[in-house]
């Protein structure tokens, strides 16, 4: 439990004004509630001082942060409903211009330096959504989400008909529209390798996937970092085929209709075409050329999210 005193001269070290008791009251319970808090606190003033207090010691600007779909109240302030804009290096690292065969694996874990900042590699990618189940029809759907282990996927194809839509490793909580992964398993006798249970207990709240009026946001809610492929991320992406690391409390658009069109499909003998419309997430488990999984389908946990082709 947050005490106010101490709350109040946190706030106060990172630039916030004088703040009133019952807003003071609000911020504290808010922040007991932590990630999975549904409650809007009032009080814009004290966006930026409780962001850096309680999330991102660094931030500079209000514009490196975006609100969650979940949020609201234009005037809130607590500090989970936002998420801090994910922002690749200029110039990309130098392991980015290399190809896989250059390149050798490495260890499972992330260098501390790697921990601090987005990381995007090079990697081969195609769809694997469909699995042997046809859908031709798309109906009302923006986009549907398919769950993979491992090269296996669990459960059937998600069709996603709301704005919004999350997907997380335990039971839903009160209001939340999306894909609980332990249902799926509740469903599945099937055996699951030791590194498959371990990454799936570091989902919890997992990711918000929204479709907005700038494109398809990725917000990732967990403790973990998540790592995303989209040839539509932008133009350098869609030519490279790169995976971005997403930190926790961070959002990256991973689909933008007004980019240029991603380029003509490539034809790759052990996964098959390029799907443009195809976002691949690996949850805590990143892959390429740094890694020793090579591909996605080596990952413990992953998403396929297929957008809906253009109307």
């Amino acid at each position: 439990m947050f005490r106010r005193r101490a709350l109040r001269r946190r706030l106060a070290a990172a630039g916030a004004p004088s703040v009133p008791d019952d807003q003071l009251r609000g911020l504290a319970r808010a922040l007991d509630a932590g990630p999975g808090g549904t409650a809007c606190v009032p009080g814009a003033a004290l966006r930026l001082p409780a962001a850096r207090a309680f999330l991102h010691p660094e931030l500079r600007d209000l514009a490196e942060l975006r609100r969650l779909p979940l949020c609201s109240d234009h005037r809130c302030c607590n500090p989970y409903h936002f998420s801090r804009l994910c922002k690749p290096e200029t110039p990309p690292p130098p392991y980015s211009r290399f190809v896989m065969d250059d390149v050798k694996p490495k260890e499972h874990g992330e260098s501390t330096e790697d921990a601090r900042r987005t990381d995007h590699e090079r990697l081969p990618t195609g769809s694997l959504a469909t699995d042997g189940e046809e859908r031709p029809s798309w109906e009302s759907e923006w986009c549907r989400l398919a769950y993979w282990e491992l090269a296996r996927r669990v459960g059937r194809q998600h069709g996603v008909r709301v704005r919004a839509v999350d997907v997380f490793g335990g039971d839903a909580a009160p209001g939340r529209h999306g894909l609980c992964l332990d249902a799926l398993h509740a469903r599945n006798d099937a055996p699951q390798p030791e590194q498959v249970r371990k990454t799936r207990a570091k989902i919890g709240l997992g990711v918000t996937l929204s479709l907005e009026g700038d494109g398809v946001w990725l917000y990732n809610r967990s403790q973990a970092p998540v790592f995303v492929s989209s040839p539509a991320l932008d133009a350098a992406a869609a030519r490279a085929l790169l995976v971005w690391r997403v930190p926790p409390a961070h959002c990256l658009c991973v689909f933008d209709p007004g980019a240029p069109p991603a380029p003509a499909a490539l034809a790759l003998p052990h996964l098959g075409p390029v799907d443009p419309r195809s976002v691949r997430i690996s949850f805590a488990k990143g892959w390429g050329p740094k890694y020793s999984r090579r591909d996605v389908t080596a990952c413990p946990c992953w998403l396929e999210v297929l957008l809906a082709p253009p109307s």
